[in-house]
């Protein structure tokens, strides 16, 4: 459930529900995701699945992704992603949370899959 943050909303407001996040990540040599910083530091225990998006080329602000369906050492499942776009400048942050899931079941935004 959302909090009510007591404030008037209009008909003209936007909200983005399940928004990615920033998360840190330190990467193996390989590039995969070897922990991830979710409040605290966490090793990655398996990569379950891996899939990449690449999406909306014509616009201005295409979208390439590649995703990681990833387990914690604590046995949390979450997805995270690398900006491919982002993350050929070293100063912006690159990966991103997607969603948490729960005994296979997925919490958090829909994301069409793409196999690489």
């Amino acid at each position: 459930m959302v909090e009510d943050s007591e404030k008037t909303r209009h008909a003209d407001t936007v909200k983005l529900l399940n928004a990615p996040e920033p998360v840190q990540v330190r990467e193996a040599s390989s590039g995969f995701p070897a922990a991830v910083k979710a409040t605290v530091w966490q090793k990655v225990q398996v990569v379950e699945d891996r899939w990449r998006i690449d999406d909306e080329w014509w616009r201005s602000e295409p979208i390439s992704r590649l995703y990681y369906a990833v387990v914690l050492v604590s046995g949390q499942r979450m997805v995270i992603y690398r900006d491919l776009i982002l993350g050929v400048c070293p100063t912006k942050l690159s990966w991103h949370f997607h969603h948490w899931f729960r005994d296979r079941i997925w919490w958090g935004a829909t994301a069409a899959i793409v196999g690489c």
